[in-house]
C-alpha cells in the first residue's frame, strides 16, 4: 500500500516526491549509517519513512531525529512510528534555515537534480550549516555544488536501488555565514521528470 501511495503522489506532485519507488533497504542503511554518533539529527523529505525508519535504529537512546515533509500525506505515515525521539513537520525546508546550524547531522532525499537552479543551491546553501550533510541523488555529477560549502565530500555508491543511487557525504562546513535568498516554489520540469521514469523503467528490464 505504501508503494503505491508512494507512485500516486510522484504523479500528482513530481517535483516534491521526485522518485517512483521508496528508497531501497539498502539506501536506507548507506544513508543512516553515516549519522555516527550525532544527537540532533534531521532529515529532509523522509517520504513514507523507509530511510527514516533506519536512522532511529542508528539514533543514540538519548538523540533526537525531526523530519521535514512538505508533503501531508506522507506525514501521515511517518506519524504511524512510534518512537519518542521522533518528531515529524510538515513544512517546507527552505522555511528552517535559521534552525539547521542547531543540528549535527542532515539526511535528505530531496531530488534536487529536477528542482530550479536557484532553489537546489539554496537547499544546499542551508544544509551548509550543519556538521554533516548526507545527501542522496541519482547523479554523480553535484560535488562541485557541495565543494563550496564543506572541505570534505565523499560519494558512495548504492547500486541496489531502483534506480540506482549515489550517497553524497559532506563534513567540516567552510562557513556558516550564508545569505539565504526567499525563492519562488518549484515549478513542474516534465523533460526531467520523463527523463527520471525513463531511467527506472531501463534498469527495472536490464
Amino acid at each position: 500500500m505504501r508503494s503505491i501511495k508512494f507512485v500516486k503522489e510522484f504523479l500528482k506532485h513530481p517535483t516534491q516526491v521526485g522518485a517512483v519507488a521508496e528508497s531501497s533497504g539498502f539506501l536506507a542503511r548507506k544513508m543512516a549509517q553515516q549519522i555516527g554518533n550525532a544527537q540532533n539529527v534531521v532529515e529532509f523529505g523522509p517520504g513514507t519513512g523507509s530511510v527514516t525508519k533506519e536512522i532511529l535504529r542508528h539514533l543514540p537512546a538519548t538523540g533526537k531525529l525531526t523530519c521535514l515533509e512538505i508533503n501531508p500525506k506522507f506525514c501521515e505515515d511517518l506519524k504511524k512510528i512510534k518512537d519518542g525521539r521522533l518528531e515529524i513537520v510538515n513544512g517546507d525546508v527552505r522555511n528552517f534555515s535559521r534552525q539547521i546550524e542547531n543540528y549535527d547531522c542532515i539526511l535528505s532525499s530531496l531530488p534536487l537534480g529536477i528542482f530550479e537552479k536557484t532553489q537546489r543551491d539554496k537547499i544546499i546553501a542551508i544544509s551548509g550549516r550543519a556538521k554533516k550533510y548526507v545527501q542522496f541523488q541519482y547523479t554523480p555529477f553535484l560535488k562541485s555544488k557541495f565543494k563550496k560549502y564543506f572541505e570534505d565530500v565523499e560519494i558512495k555508491f548504492v547500486p541496489l536501488n531502483i534506480p540506482p543511487a549515489f550517497v553524497y557525504v559532506s563534513k567540516n562546513p567552510r562557513s556558516k555565514n550564508i545569505n539565504l535568498k526567499t525563492e519562488k516554489p518549484s515549478r513542474s520540469f516534465p523533460v526531467k521528470i520523463a527523463m527520471q521514469l525513463l531511467m527506472v523503467f531501463v534498469n527495472l528490464w536490464r
